[in-house]
């Protein structure tokens, strides 16, 4: 793949508490429920934010929240693990491997392996080949698995946590969707976010972008109620991106969309083609993004268009429980 190598190139998005365990659950100090699991060599942590109450109601609702949780943090684990076994290129049996020998019958009898190999083949003509499953002969669509599945355990698993008792849905009224003591929820594997809250809430994600020259500190934030983010670079494997053109190349490219697929996408073909081919996509197709320059200037992009310049000097600091890429 034109872009990115073997899954876990990032840091697990939430690691600033220290209670954090992985395959553990905890209640943080501002009652955000978080899991960490471990798999494909990725961290994988999993958000869940009850709704605001009052102590009555948060002890009422805790146990029953936390079990609910547990319960989808379940699925989502079996749902990864199935993932890598149907499609890791390193596994031997997998669907993916089998097509690397010549054997592509999972073109026809098997669903997820056409979609993602119809998802690669677009992905290589909207990038004009930056993005591409065969760019070192045998087909590897890891570069965009990890986002596709993302965007499924969300939908499956996450999502309906936040909209249980939606009056729309089930018929209810006044404020009986409350009920449903889930706000909002996030899904990061190593550093690509999916984020989803309930319609009835306002609550923001903030999501950090990380300093490549240093992650402990944030470069820029990108607030968002629901959708992903995406950020590609080398502050974490070094040059692992098959650079596929002349000109500048970016040191990290960090791009906004409704769902984590297209952002990765576009991140992953931003770093392989380099800024020129970039700022056309951009455009092109309309994207928000922060672009890292070698030189350290930060670009952000709104609609394609960029809106502002400026440089690493003096970044944030992270502040505690802020997702990050």
């Amino acid at each position: 793949m034109t872009g990115k190598g073997s899954p876990g190139e990032r840091r697990p998005a939430v690691q600033q508490n220290p209670e954090v365990q992985t395959n553990s659950t905890v209640l943080t100090n501002s009652t955000m429920l978080v899991h960490v699991l471990d798999v494909m060599n990725i961290p994988f942590t999993i958000m869940v934010k009850p709704w605001e109450q009052s102590e009555y109601e948060f002890r009422r609702n805790r146990g029953i929240t936390a079990e609910t949780t547990r319960l989808a943090v379940s699925e989502i684990e079996g749902f990864l693990h199935e993932v890598d076994r149907r499609f890791s290129p390193f596994k031997p049996e997998s669907l993916v491997s089998q097509a690397r020998r010549g054997d592509w019958s999972a073109l026809l009898d098997d669903g997820d392996f056409q979609e993602i190999y119809a998802k690669s083949a677009l992905a290589k003509t909207l990038t004009h080949g930056a993005f591409d499953a065969f760019h070192q002969g045998p087909y590897d669509p890891t570069g965009l698995v990890k986002g596709w599945a993302i965007d499924k355990a969300t939908t499956r698993f996450l999502s309906p946590l936040v909209i249980t008792g939606n009056d729309e849905a089930h018929g209810t009224t006044g404020d009986e969707f409350q009920k449903s003591p889930v706000e909002a929820v996030a899904l990061n594997g190593g550093g690509d976010i999916r984020v989803a809250v309930s319609q009835h809430s306002d609550h923001i994600w903030n999501i950090g972008i990380e300093n490549p020259e240093d992650t402990g500190r944030i470069i820029a934030r990108s607030s968002i109620h629901n959708g992903a983010v995406a950020t590609s670079g080398f502050s974490k494997r070094g040059r692992h991106i098959t650079y596929t053109a002349n000109g500048e190349v970016l040191r990290q490219l960090t791009v906004i969309s409704d769902n984590l697929e297209d952002a990765d996408m576009w991140a992953t073909a931003g770093i392989a083609s380099g800024l020129d081919s970039w700022t056309h996509m951009a455009r092109d197709h309309g994207l928000d993004a922060i672009a890292v320059r070698e030189n350290g200037e930060i670009l952000q992009f709104t609609d394609g268009t960029e809106i502002s310049r400026r440089h690493t000097a003096n970044p944030d600091t992270r502040p505690p429980e802020e997702p990050s890429c």
